[in-house]
């Protein structure tokens, strides 16, 4: 085959040259270079010329856990000793002149250099034994939360948990100081996990020494802490133990107290079955004038939960009730509510007639209330269940009567005006 080197075009005398081999393989380079920008993108590019692994970037290592030998303590004691009683003595003092300068470097703005300070007292700490130590770490962690100084958060919430595992989880377990203390650093850190966990170990041993005041004390604390992380489902829990403390006291208004705590927490976790339960339970024990007032909206959220149960000749019942305590006591609003819910219950069960029966009443009570607007919507409703049944001349006329308040309040009036045009044409005989 005969290899052509060059052509001329129109006259050119100078031909085409071949490429030289170094530059196909630049061009390949930058094929290849192109082809992988393409597909990895530009985060490509840093990786070029670097090792095939590189070491991922080291954190910051927890400043309670930087064990250098400090001045206070130059020689410090062997593994399994301990500081003399003059020794620690001595460092306590120091401790404390070190929490002075920590608290006054903070209070001049220099809160990098307060914690930094505060960092070498904890780790001293530690020649003192668990108790002390976590009584100083709570104490710093109080100035944490405060300060939002989540770096120091984190190391004594880390800090907290070593103490715990190394002294608590042992199946000998840990003095009961040190056990509260623990439950305490951690709900200062907001370790509510954490808290939680301990709170339940106190909850146990409590109970084992029959300390009633312990355990309700710490109940409420635990009910607290699963309120504060909006575990509804667990909350549930000790609020039940702190009503039957109640109970038992016949403490009448702790027992409401907890029982409105618990009917709002069922409404929470979606227990509706719970939630009507304790409703129930409240409504048979208000009396005083005061609580009496609660009744009708008790009975609303009663009647919603039955419906939500799917048990709805109960949830008629209660809105019935709901309506009736509300009507006696001049609460319109909540008459109001009960009435349009029972409605729209009776309209979804295609119970039109006992529906339009009930939006006559719940007419008389927005009228009661000067309720404009709610007059307006329920001619609304009312000309809508016409509708369904055919029954144009009543739709008409309810629609006319909505349309008279839209133009009192200025607002709807083309809405009401199309409803009752369609449905005249409609209505008009063909013939």
């Amino acid at each position: 085959m005969k290899i052509i080197t060059g052509v001329k075009l129109r006259g050119n005398p100078y031909p085409i040259r071949p490429i030289p081999r170094h530059r196909n393989r630049a061009y390949f380079g930058l094929f290849f270079l192109i082809l992988a920008l393409t597909f990895f993108g530009f985060n490509a590019l840093p990786a070029l010329g670097q090792p095939e692994t590189s070491a991922p970037p080291l954190l910051p290592p927890n400043p309670l856990e930087v064990l250098t030998p400090d001045p206070l303590v130059p020689n410090p004691p062997k593994k399994n000793q301990s500081l003399t009683p003059e020794q620690l003595r001595e460092l306590e003092l120091a401790l404390n002149i070190l929490d002075a300068e920590a608290s006054a470097e903070l209070a001049a703005g220099n809160q990098p250099a307060a914690f930094t300070i505060w960092y070498r007292e904890l780790r001293l700490w530690r020649y003192f034994g668990p108790l002390p130590e976590v009584r100083a770490l709570t104490r710093v962690g109080a100035t944490a939360w405060e300060q939002s100084e989540i770096t120091a958060l984190q190391a004594i919430d880390a800090r907290l948990k070593v103490i715990h595992q190394e002294y608590c989880l042992s199946p000998q377990g840990c003095e009961l100081p040190l056990l509260q203390a623990l439950a305490t650093g951690f709900e200062t850190v907001r370790s509510r996990d954490l808290a939680l966990t301990v709170y339940q170990q106190l909850l146990t041993d409590a109970r084992d020494r029959n300390d009633a005041s312990a355990e309700e004390s710490i109940l409420t604390t635990m009910g607290r802490l699963y309120l504060e992380k909006l575990d509804y489902v667990n909350a549930a829990t000790p609020y039940q133990g702190l009503l039957s403390f109640a109970v038992q006291r016949r403490d009448r208004p702790q027992e409401l107290a907890y029982l409105e705590q618990l009917a709002f927490i069922y409404t929470q976790a979606n227990d509706s079955q719970g939630a009507v339960a304790t409703r129930q339970r409240l409504v048979t024990l208000y009396s005083n004038p005061q609580d009496i007032r609660k009744i009708p909206q008790l009975k609303l959220a009663i009647a919603t939960d039955y419906e939500r149960l799917g048990q709805l000749q109960m949830a008629i019942a209660n809105y019935e009730e709901a309506y009736t305590f509300a009507w006696t006591q001049q609460q319109f609003y909540i008459a109001s509510d009960a009435l349009e819910r029972l409605a729209r219950l009776y309209t979804t069960l295609e119970q039109f007639d006992a529906a339009l029966e009930v939006y006559e009443a719940l007419l008389i009570v927005e009228r009661r209330a000067y309720n404009l607007y709610g007059i307006m919507h329920t001619y609304d409703r009312i000309g809508q269940i016409h509708q369904r049944q055919n029954a144009y001349p009543q739709a008409i006329q309810a629609f006319q009567n909505g349309l008279e308040v839209a133009r009192q309040l200025n607002y709807h009036e083309a809405y009401f005006t199309e409803q009752i045009d369609r449905l005249v044409r409609r209505s008009r005989p063909l013939f």
